[in-house]
């Protein structure tokens, strides 16, 4: 009885602050302030996710080809691989991250935007003054934690207005993938083309994310459509609530109407649109972990240090300038038709990023070829998780977002034992190949046949 009072007691004095803070006035050019703080740590994000990619090479060498870890001689391959390896024990840890990203539900979706943004920025710190393979692995293990849940994305689709939601998020998309060419930039100024001082690419984002974190603390305010959504729920009394829970659950209906983990698995899995697309997404995703080996595939080509640094300039810029496109085009065409030109774009230039590498052509066209690949990948694979946000309620969001996160780790998985066990008999260049055009094609194919159009849809009009 006591704790049932404390319960009471603490929801009561949730639901004050939290009217508090609806009839607060945000200010004239609070929506302005939100979007430069998504935007900051969009980069940091962008930075982060990249920063790896863009020196694997150079600590392969370190490490497994020059460091003989465990007293083993490798080449670049199979140093690879067993870096992919053990590297597994980062994604199992992930593994726990969307029962994390499902606090949002509870607590606000600002603890975790501070949170997240201070988890990117510290691992790339550890990975900076890393002197060794395992720290260096505890450094890429909390940026993996921390990179998966893209709350900063959660904070824009709920705060942009419906009508041009695709657009305002394509433009931070846009402008947060071209902060990426800081990565060559920085490969010029503090590397000199020499790649054993690669750990210099973490320190400028490492302190820069610092300070955004501090800002986000500061400025950030919770999303109207989360206070909303909770004051709507907290309002209704406490014995009522109770009251319903149990009709619910004789019902057996309860489960689909909670946050939480396990919850939103069984919410996906009792509604078939949902449902289609993360078995989807779970094929788009199994390539994942071969979309992201393009700098080894340019490497083991034979490209030199320089001419590599000339082809990630484009990315950033090819991707800013799609992604851009893709939002125009997803307020308009809608989000089916978006997914499937990126996608399609994602697994014939990858074939031709591949032929042009292997072939030694000019860097640029190495570099164009690149940038379309990666950035129809993610693309697509961005407006995937956004239908499925525009497909369920607001007080479950973060919930499914997280559920989603976890069962597309079943493809990633698969992806991830085929890339490593491929890389063992094969070049890179074509065990990726052989398995990026299948699972990218298909996924599209069956998109396009099996989700339905979310264009338009108000968050807060979802049942």
């Amino acid at each position: 009885m006591k704790d049932n009072k404390d319960n009471v007691l603490l929801e009561q004095q949730e639901l004050s602050r939290l009217q508090k803070m609806k009839s607060r006035s945000k200010g004239r050019y609070y929506f302005a302030v939100l979007i430069v703080l998504i935007l900051l740590v969009d980069i940091i994000d962008n930075i982060t996710t990249n920063a790896t990619g863009s020196v694997t090479s150079a600590f392969i060498r370190e490490f497994f080809i020059e460091g003989h870890l465990f007293g083993n001689d490798y080449d670049l391959n199979t140093g690879l691989a067993l870096h992919n390896t053990i590297n597994l024990i980062g994604y199992v840890i992930g593994l726990l991250t969307p029962f994390y990203k499902a606090q949002a539900d509870r607590y606000g979706r600002k603890p975790l935007f501070v949170i997240s943004t201070l988890g990117m920025t510290l691992g790339l710190l550890i990975v900076y003054f890393s002197k060794s393979y395992f720290v260096f692995l505890l450094g890429n293990f909390i940026m993996t934690f921390f990179l998966s849940h893209d709350i900063q994305i959660i904070y824009l689709l709920e705060e942009a207005p419906a009508k041009y939601r695709a657009t305002v998020y394509s433009f931070i998309k846009g402008l947060g993938g071209l902060s990426t060419i800081l990565l060559p930039l920085m490969r010029n100024i503090l590397l000199h083309n020499d790649e054993t001082l690669w750990r210099n690419i973490f320190l400028l984002p490492g302190i820069a994310g610092l300070i955004i974190c501090v800002l986000v603390f500061l400025f950030a305010q919770e999303t109207e459509t989360f206070v909303k959504g909770r004051i709507d729920y907290l309002s209704i009394p406490h014995e009522e609530r109770e009251r319903q829970k149990r009709e619910l659950k004789e019902q057996k209906k309860a489960d689909s109407n909670k946050a939480g983990i396990i919850n939103a698995i069984k919410f996906i899995f009792s509604h078939k649109d949902l449902r289609d697309l993360i078995i989807i997404k779970t094929i788009f995703d199994a390539a994942i972990i071969a979309i992201t080996n393009y700098e080894p595939i340019m490497t083991e080509a034979g490209m030199t240090p320089e001419n590599k640094t000339i082809a990630l300039y484009f990315y950033p810029v090819i991707y800013c300038v799609s992604v851009m496109i893709s939002g125009v085009l997803a307020d308009r065409w809608g989000r089916k038709k978006t997914i499937v030109l990126f996608g399609t774009i994602c697994f014939i230039t990858f074939a031709l990023f591949v032929l042009s590498a292997r072939s030694l052509w000019n860097p640029r066209l190495v570099g164009l070829m690149y940038g379309l690949y990666l950035g129809g990948y993610w693309i697509g694979r961005d407006y995937m998780e956004i239908v499925s946000t525009e497909m369920v309620p607001t007080d479950i969001r973060a919930s499914i977002v997280g559920a989603e996160g976890l069962l597309v780790y079943i493809g990633m998985a698969l992806g991830f034992a085929f890339v490593n066990v491929g890389m063992l008999f094969m070049p890179i260049w074509l065990t990726c190949l052989v398995f990026i055009v299948p699972c990218v094609s298909i996924s599209i194919f069956l998109f396009s046949k099996n989700v339905r159009e979310t264009k338009g849809i108000d968050y807060r009009t979802i049942e």
